[in-house]
Protein backbone atom coordinates (compact mmCIF):
# COMPACT_ATOMS: atom_id res chain seq x y z
CA UNK A 1 0.00 0.00 0.00
CA UNK A 2 1.71 3.19 -0.66
CA UNK A 3 0.96 5.82 1.99
CA UNK A 4 0.52 9.38 0.38
CA UNK A 5 2.35 12.47 2.65
CA UNK A 6 -0.45 15.48 3.16
CA UNK A 7 0.37 18.33 1.00
CA UNK A 8 0.19 20.82 4.22
CA UNK A 9 2.52 18.73 5.81
CA UNK A 10 4.68 18.49 3.38
CA UNK A 11 5.25 21.84 3.22
CA UNK A 12 5.45 22.38 6.74
CA UNK A 13 8.66 19.94 7.14
CA UNK A 14 10.23 21.81 4.00
CA UNK A 15 9.80 25.22 5.89
CA UNK A 16 10.74 23.93 9.04
CA UNK A 17 13.89 22.27 7.53
CA UNK A 18 14.75 25.67 5.54
CA UNK A 19 14.31 27.91 8.46
CA UNK A 20 16.92 25.41 10.42
CA UNK A 21 19.32 25.50 7.41
CA UNK A 22 19.09 29.57 6.64
CA UNK A 23 20.14 29.83 10.74
CA UNK A 24 22.48 27.65 10.27
CA UNK A 25 24.40 28.92 7.36
CA UNK A 26 24.18 32.81 9.25
CA UNK A 27 25.42 31.52 12.18
CA UNK A 28 28.96 30.33 9.88
CA UNK A 29 28.60 33.45 7.43
CA UNK A 30 27.86 35.89 10.19
CA UNK A 31 31.18 37.32 11.53
CA UNK A 32 31.45 37.77 15.55
CA UNK A 33 33.16 40.78 16.71
CA UNK A 34 35.10 40.21 19.95
CA UNK A 35 36.60 43.23 21.56
CA UNK A 36 39.86 41.93 23.33
CA UNK A 37 42.67 44.39 24.63
CA UNK A 38 46.17 45.63 23.74
CA UNK A 39 48.01 44.25 21.06
CA UNK A 40 50.74 42.63 23.29
CA UNK A 41 48.28 41.44 26.21
CA UNK A 42 46.53 38.37 27.39
CA UNK A 43 43.38 38.99 25.84
CA UNK A 44 44.92 39.69 22.24
CA UNK A 45 46.80 36.71 22.21
CA UNK A 46 44.24 34.28 24.16
CA UNK A 47 41.53 35.45 21.36
CA UNK A 48 44.97 34.60 18.15
CA UNK A 49 44.34 31.00 20.03
CA UNK A 50 40.80 30.67 20.20
CA UNK A 51 40.74 31.92 16.37
CA UNK A 52 43.58 29.21 15.21
CA UNK A 53 40.80 26.36 16.80
CA UNK A 54 37.25 28.03 16.71
CA UNK A 55 37.70 30.26 14.06
CA UNK A 56 37.26 29.06 10.07
CA UNK A 57 38.04 25.38 11.13
CA UNK A 58 34.85 25.03 13.08
CA UNK A 59 32.77 27.36 10.97
CA UNK A 60 32.93 30.88 12.82
CA UNK A 61 34.00 34.11 11.67
CA UNK A 62 35.73 35.74 14.53
CA UNK A 63 36.96 39.48 14.32
CA UNK A 64 39.02 40.98 16.88
CA UNK A 65 38.68 44.91 17.52
CA UNK A 66 41.72 45.70 20.20
CA UNK A 67 40.92 47.92 23.17
CA UNK A 68 42.41 50.03 25.96
CA UNK A 69 40.90 47.59 28.26
CA UNK A 70 37.80 46.21 29.75
CA UNK A 71 36.40 49.48 30.45
CA UNK A 72 36.11 50.27 27.03
CA UNK A 73 35.19 46.69 25.79
CA UNK A 74 31.91 47.27 28.31
CA UNK A 75 31.32 50.36 26.54
CA UNK A 76 30.99 48.09 23.31
CA UNK A 77 29.05 45.75 24.70
CA UNK A 78 26.60 48.44 25.52
CA UNK A 79 26.94 50.61 22.05
CA UNK A 80 25.68 47.53 20.59
CA UNK A 81 29.42 47.42 18.40
CA UNK A 82 30.56 43.73 19.60
CA UNK A 83 28.81 40.27 20.03
CA UNK A 84 31.69 39.50 22.63
CA UNK A 85 34.32 41.00 24.64
CA UNK A 86 36.90 40.01 27.34
CA UNK A 87 36.62 41.37 30.46
CA UNK A 88 37.34 41.44 34.24
CA UNK A 89 34.48 40.54 36.71
CA UNK A 90 35.57 42.97 39.00
CA UNK A 91 35.17 45.72 36.34
CA UNK A 92 31.53 44.67 35.99
CA UNK A 93 30.66 44.29 39.58
CA UNK A 94 32.27 48.01 39.79
CA UNK A 95 30.01 49.53 37.04
CA UNK A 96 27.14 47.65 38.19
CA UNK A 97 26.39 50.18 41.13
CA UNK A 98 25.79 53.04 38.60
CA UNK A 99 24.77 51.64 35.38
CA UNK A 100 22.23 48.89 34.09
CA UNK A 101 24.45 46.08 32.68
CA UNK A 102 21.34 43.52 32.96
CA UNK A 103 22.35 42.69 29.07
CA UNK A 104 25.57 41.98 29.37
CA UNK A 105 26.02 38.12 30.23
CA UNK A 106 29.16 35.58 30.78
CA UNK A 107 29.53 33.54 27.69
CA UNK A 108 32.47 31.30 29.65
CA UNK A 109 34.44 31.50 32.16
CA UNK A 110 38.55 32.21 31.71
CA UNK A 111 41.39 32.35 34.19
CA UNK A 112 42.55 34.35 37.00
CA UNK A 113 43.58 37.81 36.48
CA UNK A 114 46.28 38.68 38.98
CA UNK A 115 47.33 42.33 40.38
CA UNK A 116 50.47 43.09 39.31
CA UNK A 117 51.93 46.06 41.34
CA UNK A 118 55.44 47.00 40.06
CA UNK A 119 57.83 49.60 41.50
CA UNK A 120 61.59 50.30 40.96
CA UNK A 121 64.12 48.36 42.98
CA UNK A 122 66.51 51.50 43.70
CA UNK A 123 64.90 53.45 46.98
CA UNK A 124 63.01 56.51 46.42
CA UNK A 125 65.38 59.33 47.75
CA UNK A 126 63.18 62.22 49.51
CA UNK A 127 64.32 65.35 51.47
CA UNK A 128 67.93 66.03 51.93
CA UNK A 129 69.62 68.94 49.98
CA UNK A 130 71.42 68.09 46.63
CA UNK A 131 71.27 64.28 47.09
CA UNK A 132 72.52 64.29 50.89
CA UNK A 133 71.15 63.81 53.56
CA UNK A 134 68.18 62.27 52.05
CA UNK A 135 66.03 59.64 53.32
CA UNK A 136 65.14 55.96 51.43
CA UNK A 137 61.74 54.83 50.71
CA UNK A 138 61.35 51.62 49.86
CA UNK A 139 58.37 49.89 47.83
CA UNK A 140 57.67 46.47 49.00
CA UNK A 141 53.94 46.20 49.77
CA UNK A 142 50.11 47.53 48.69
CA UNK A 143 50.46 49.18 52.71
CA UNK A 144 53.20 50.98 51.33
CA UNK A 145 51.77 52.92 48.43
CA UNK A 146 49.28 55.46 50.92
CA UNK A 147 49.67 58.70 49.55
CA UNK A 148 51.85 57.86 46.51
CA UNK A 149 51.27 58.17 42.82
CA UNK A 150 50.10 54.72 40.86
CA UNK A 151 49.97 54.81 37.47
CA UNK A 152 46.69 52.29 35.54
CA UNK A 153 45.20 52.16 32.40
CA UNK A 154 42.71 49.93 30.66
CA UNK A 155 40.45 47.90 33.16
CA UNK A 156 42.84 48.42 36.08
CA UNK A 157 41.85 52.52 36.40
CA UNK A 158 38.19 50.36 37.95
CA UNK A 159 40.53 47.76 40.07
CA UNK A 160 42.52 50.43 41.48
CA UNK A 161 39.61 52.28 42.36
CA UNK A 162 38.30 49.25 43.84
CA UNK A 163 41.48 48.08 46.11
CA UNK A 164 42.43 52.27 47.43
CA UNK A 165 38.34 51.98 48.64
CA UNK A 166 38.07 48.38 50.06
CA UNK A 167 41.93 47.97 51.24
CA UNK A 168 41.63 51.49 52.54
CA UNK A 169 44.90 52.70 50.91
CA UNK A 170 45.02 56.11 49.86
CA UNK A 171 47.28 56.41 47.09
CA UNK A 172 46.57 58.79 44.17
CA UNK A 173 45.51 57.21 41.08
CA UNK A 174 47.05 58.62 37.14
CA UNK A 175 45.43 56.85 33.93
CA UNK A 176 47.90 56.11 30.84
CA UNK A 177 46.93 54.95 27.86
CA UNK A 178 49.37 51.73 28.29
CA UNK A 179 52.01 50.17 29.77
CA UNK A 180 54.55 51.70 27.94
CA UNK A 181 53.87 55.58 28.98
CA UNK A 182 53.23 53.75 32.64
CA UNK A 183 56.66 52.51 32.73
CA UNK A 184 58.20 55.80 31.19
CA UNK A 185 56.62 57.90 34.21
CA UNK A 186 57.81 55.04 36.76
CA UNK A 187 61.23 54.94 35.91
CA UNK A 188 61.59 59.03 35.26
CA UNK A 189 59.73 58.55 39.01
CA UNK A 190 56.61 60.89 37.29
CA UNK A 191 54.78 58.02 39.65
CA UNK A 192 55.85 55.58 42.21
CA UNK A 193 54.29 52.40 41.27
CA UNK A 194 52.30 50.87 38.39
CA UNK A 195 49.01 48.76 38.58
CA UNK A 196 48.47 45.92 35.94
CA UNK A 197 45.73 43.61 35.70
CA UNK A 198 45.75 40.66 33.41
CA UNK A 199 46.28 36.55 32.99
CA UNK A 200 49.82 35.73 34.16
CA UNK A 201 52.69 35.82 32.91
CA UNK A 202 51.91 39.23 31.25
CA UNK A 203 54.07 39.62 27.55
CA UNK A 204 54.86 43.02 27.70
CA UNK A 205 56.56 42.14 30.96
CA UNK A 206 59.57 40.58 29.35
CA UNK A 207 61.21 43.03 28.42
CA UNK A 208 61.78 44.18 32.22
CA UNK A 209 64.84 43.70 33.98
CA UNK A 210 65.96 43.36 37.56
CA UNK A 211 65.75 47.90 37.78
CA UNK A 212 61.91 46.58 38.48
CA UNK A 213 60.20 44.84 41.39
CA UNK A 214 56.62 43.10 41.82
CA UNK A 215 55.19 44.53 45.00
CA UNK A 216 53.02 41.94 47.20
CA UNK A 217 49.62 42.34 48.66
CA UNK A 218 49.75 40.58 52.09
CA UNK A 219 47.50 40.71 54.97
CA UNK A 220 46.12 42.46 56.02
CA UNK A 221 45.37 44.56 53.02
CA UNK A 222 44.13 40.92 51.29
CA UNK A 223 41.99 40.23 53.76
CA UNK A 224 39.87 43.49 53.09
CA UNK A 225 39.51 42.40 49.31
CA UNK A 226 38.32 39.18 49.49
CA UNK A 227 34.47 39.98 48.99
CA UNK A 228 35.45 40.73 45.26
CA UNK A 229 38.78 39.15 44.49
CA UNK A 230 40.87 36.25 45.44
CA UNK A 231 44.11 34.82 46.88
CA UNK A 232 47.33 34.72 44.35
CA UNK A 233 51.14 34.37 43.93
CA UNK A 234 53.24 35.60 41.31
CA UNK A 235 56.40 34.70 39.74
CA UNK A 236 58.39 35.78 37.14
CA UNK A 237 62.30 34.26 37.34
CA UNK A 238 64.06 37.04 35.30
CA UNK A 239 62.41 39.59 37.82
CA UNK A 240 63.76 37.52 40.66
CA UNK A 241 60.49 37.25 41.76
CA UNK A 242 58.68 33.63 43.04
CA UNK A 243 55.37 33.13 44.70
CA UNK A 244 54.70 36.69 45.06
CA UNK A 245 51.50 37.32 47.31
CA UNK A 246 48.85 39.29 45.75
CA UNK A 247 45.00 39.22 44.61
CA UNK A 248 43.41 38.45 41.61
CA UNK A 249 39.75 38.66 39.57
CA UNK A 250 38.32 36.77 37.05
CA UNK A 251 38.35 37.35 33.43
CA UNK A 252 35.19 36.18 31.41
CA UNK A 253 33.62 36.36 27.77
CA UNK A 254 31.49 38.44 27.86
CA UNK A 255 28.38 38.55 25.39
CA UNK A 256 25.28 40.47 24.62
CA UNK A 257 21.81 38.84 26.00
CA UNK A 258 20.44 38.86 22.12
CA UNK A 259 17.54 37.04 22.05
CA UNK A 260 16.87 35.79 18.41
CA UNK A 261 17.77 31.90 17.19
CA UNK A 262 20.25 33.86 14.07
CA UNK A 263 22.28 35.79 16.72
CA UNK A 264 22.85 33.22 19.81
CA UNK A 265 23.51 30.41 18.04
CA UNK A 266 27.01 31.63 17.27
CA UNK A 267 27.34 32.71 20.59
CA UNK A 268 26.90 29.13 21.58
CA UNK A 269 28.48 27.02 18.90
CA UNK A 270 31.71 29.53 19.53
CA UNK A 271 31.20 28.20 23.55
CA UNK A 272 30.50 24.75 22.66
CA UNK A 273 33.83 24.81 20.59
CA UNK A 274 36.01 26.59 23.41
CA UNK A 275 34.42 23.54 25.85
CA UNK A 276 35.48 20.88 23.93
CA UNK A 277 39.25 22.49 22.73
CA UNK A 278 40.16 23.38 25.64
CA UNK A 279 43.42 20.94 25.60
CA UNK A 280 44.19 21.88 22.02
CA UNK A 281 44.26 25.25 23.54
CA UNK A 282 46.26 24.75 26.58
CA UNK A 283 48.22 21.76 25.14
CA UNK A 284 49.54 23.64 21.70
CA UNK A 285 53.30 25.27 22.20
CA UNK A 286 53.18 29.00 21.57
CA UNK A 287 49.45 29.43 22.90
CA UNK A 288 49.35 31.19 26.30
CA UNK A 289 49.91 29.88 29.05
CA UNK A 290 46.58 31.26 30.95
CA UNK A 291 44.78 28.67 28.95
CA UNK A 292 46.06 25.83 31.63
CA UNK A 293 43.90 27.72 34.08
CA UNK A 294 40.39 27.28 32.70
CA UNK A 295 38.26 25.02 33.69
CA UNK A 296 35.01 23.80 31.23
CA UNK A 297 32.02 24.38 33.09
CA UNK A 298 33.20 26.49 35.56
CA UNK A 299 30.18 29.18 37.01
CA UNK A 300 31.58 32.92 36.47
CA UNK A 301 30.70 35.26 39.39
CA UNK A 302 28.65 36.82 37.04
CA UNK A 303 24.85 35.96 35.31
CA UNK A 304 25.57 33.48 32.58
CA UNK A 305 23.98 33.67 28.71
CA UNK A 306 21.11 31.67 28.46
CA UNK A 307 19.11 32.01 25.03
CA UNK A 308 15.62 32.74 25.35
CA UNK A 309 15.60 33.67 29.49
CA UNK A 310 17.31 35.48 32.23
CA UNK A 311 21.26 34.71 33.46
CA UNK A 312 22.07 32.50 36.62
CA UNK A 313 25.11 32.80 38.03
CA UNK A 314 27.10 31.92 41.39
CA UNK A 315 27.69 35.43 43.53
CA UNK A 316 30.60 35.28 45.73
Amino acid sequence: MTTTTPLFLTRHVTTALALALSTTLAAAQTPLAVSTGIPQGTYASMFKDLTGVCGASAGLSLVEKPSSGSNESVDRLLRNEVSAAFVQTDVLHARRTTEDLGGVKALVTLHPEPVHLLALTAPLVEGGVLGLGGRDVQFNTLGDLGKRRVGVWGGALVTARLIQLQAEVDYRITEFTGPEDAMQALRTRRIDAVMAVGGAPLAWMRGLDRSVKLLSVPEPWAGKLRSVYRPAKLSYSHLGAQGVATVATEAVLAVRDVRSAAAAAPLLKLRTCLQQQLDPLRDTVGHHSAWSQVEAGSVPHWPVFERGGAGVSAQR
